[in-house]
Order: structure tokens, then C-alpha cells, then sequence
């Protein structure tokens, strides 16, 4: 039966209700494909497309061989069927069959509801107004990007999201960093980091040179590998060509640390933190990570490649020289 719906059901920028498969798509293409007679298009298969509620669950379906009015449900005449496609509504836990030969090509669903094919579900969009709700609950959660360079090497950074920007989070970004109503953009280097919070969906994200982006503090965008072989060069020669200070000249208070360097690396001497102040190093994923903390003094390391401030607080200084 046919029923009109003018909600076009959009959440956010991206539209979860409507779902257009192309010929590749799993699940619903390709129904009807068992054996050569179906192969040959010979066999006829029941379509039946359901109503969960009383919302408007509307399709339209592209065959391969045919299609006609037929089956278990009687469709309405305001159902349009044509020799090869089928394009119509139904609403109230209804439900609408045809008959078709081939397989399915292509399909188009708007609302929520069920699709089977000989007796068999094969797509379930029902549960999309919940899936909704949460997503719309989480757009109106504010989080936070967060922009590392790899290295001395600027890392440019442009994101445009749904809702609204903002300065804040971790890391401060500079005044030259340019901040709009829905976007960031600005540049980082020698492993400082740049943080924004958001709110809505990321829209478009462009980042230039080695770095890393971060979302609520998991990477999403890692472009350090552009240059690993490089790195791994470093690492193997022996030489430790940078130093690393770690310091936290406004406070005497032990503040802890991680950073990680995808070289070679050496702790140096005299560390002028003692006591409860314990550094420790280890390896993994091809990178040298320290875990350390530093009060009165400072903590020194000699290392190669880049190095990515993993977690470093506000009040501790990261100061890159070359030895």
C-alpha cells in the first residue's frame, strides 16, 4: 500500500535511514542466486517488504529479470511495478510481496521495517530510530582532537565538523592557529600538539606532513610512517643525534610523563630527580616509550628519529636539541 512521508529523517550530516546498495553491497544484492535455473533467471522468488509500527517504511527495488505483483501480502495500486523494478510504501505493520526472477540489483529503503526474501530476513532497518536517538545524543557530546607533529617537521592541520568548535583540551594551541564557528586550522612541529573540543561529526579532515590525530585520545590519523625507513635508519646507525629535556620549571611537584621516540635511545646523566622519581623505559611497536616523572630537576635522554609526546601535562616542558 502506498502512504506519502515528507520527513526527510536526516541526523546530522549523514542520513542513517536511507540506505542505497549498489550491485557489490552485502546482504540484500545478490538474493535469489541459488543454482543455475536462478542463474538463468527461470525461478521466481517472493519479495516481501513490512512495516515495523505505524511508520512509513517506503522501498523501491531493481531486478535483474523481472518482477510482478504477487506473493504472500497483496501490494496496492498506487505500488508502482515495472517490468524491472518495484517502488512503493507501506505503514501500521503492513507488508507488500512480489514476485521476481534473478537477483536483486539494487534497492533503495527509507523508514523502518523488514525485508525478506523467500520467507528469509535479509534486511532489518527497525532498529534505526534507536540507533538514531543515540547517535543524536552523541553529537551533542563535546570532544576533543587533538592535532601531534612527528619531529621538527611542521604538521598542517585542517577539520571541519557538524556542530560547533572550540579552544581547549589538553594541549593549548596558538593564537595563530585560526578557529572558526564549525573548523580548525593551524600547524604544530618539534612534537608540540595542538587541541580543539567539538561537538557533531567530523566533516572534513586534511592534515600535511608527519604527525599524528587524535580523537578523545585515540589515534585516527597516523602519517609518521611516511618517513619510518628513515627512522628505522636512524635507529640502526647508533647515532643518538637529539636530546630530550623534560622539566617542570612552575612546579616542585612530581608530575608524571610519557613520551615515546621511533629511534634509538639512552638515558643521560646527571638526573638530578631522585628518590620516588622512577623513569622506566621500554619497547614496542617498533618505537621506544618512556613512562617517567620529574619534579625539582629535569630528566635527559640522547635518542634518534622523531619524538611523540604521548601524554605530557601542561605544566611539564618538552625541550628537542640536537647533541
Amino acid at each position: 500500500m502506498t502512504d506519502s512521508d515528507d520527513d526527510g529523517r536526516t541526523n546530522g550530516w549523514m542520513n542513517r535511514r536511507t540506505m542505497l546498495k549498489s550491485v557489490a553491497a552485502a546482504g540484500l544484492v545478490g538474493t535469489g542466486l541459488t543454482g543455475s535455473a536462478s542463474a538463468t533467471g527461470d525461478d521466481w522468488h517472493e519479495l516481501t517488504l513490512c512495516a515495523s509500527g505505524d511508520e512509513t517504511f517506503s522501498y523501491h527495488v531493481e531486478f535483474s529479470h523481472g518482477v510482478k505483483r504477487g506473493g504472500t501480502y497483496q501490494s496496492d495500486e498506487g505500488d508502482e511495478v515495472s517490468k524491472m523494478s518495484v517502488h512503493g510504501a507501506v505503514s501500521d505493520e503492513r507488508c507488500d510481496s512480489f514476485l521476481f526472477k534473478g537477483e536483486i540489483e539494487d534497492y533503495d529503503l527509507d523508514g523502518p521495517g523488514t525485508v525478506e526474501v523467500n520467507g528469509k530476513v535479509v534486511e532489518d532497518t527497525s532498529g534505526d530510530d534507536e540507533k538514531d536517538d543515540e547517535d543524536d545524543e552523541k553529537d551533542g557530546e563535546t570532544k576533543e582532537v587533538t592535532f601531534c607533529a612527528a619531529g621538527d617537521d611542521t604538521f598542517s592541520y585542517r577539520v571541519e565538523v557538524t556542530g560547533e568548535m572550540m579552544r581547549g583540551g589538553t594541549y593549548q594551541s596558538d593564537d595563530g592557529d585560526e578557529v572558526g564557528d564549525d573548523y580548525a586550522e593551524g600547524a604544530t612541529a618539534e612534537g608540540r600538539c595542538d587541541s580543539f573540543l567539538w561537538t557533531g561529526k567530523v566533516k572534513d579532515l586534511k592534515v600535511d606532513g608527519r604527525g599524528v590525530v587524535k580523537v578523545d585520545g585515540e589515534i585516527v590519523e597516523d602519517t609518521r610512517e611516511d618517513d619510518e625507513k628513515d627512522d628505522e635508519d636512524d635507529g640502526d646507525d647508533g647515532e643518538l643525534d637529539k636530546e630530550v629535556i623534560v622539566s617542570s620549571p612552575g612546579t616542585d611537584e612530581q608530575m608524571n610523563y610519557v613520551i615515546e621516540v621511533t629511534g634509538g635511545l639512552e638515558k643521560l646523566e646527571p638526573n638530578e630527580d631522585g628518590g620516588a622519581a622512577v623513569d622506566n623505559v621500554s619497547e614496542s611497536g617498533g618505537r621506544i616509550r618512556v613512562e617517567g616523572t620529574v619534579g625539582s630537576g629535569d630528566d635527559r635522554f640522547a635518542f634518534s628519529g622523531d619524538l611523540i609526546e604521548v601524554e605530557v601535562p601542561d605544566a611539564v616542558q618538552i625541550e628537542v636539541r640536537d647533541r
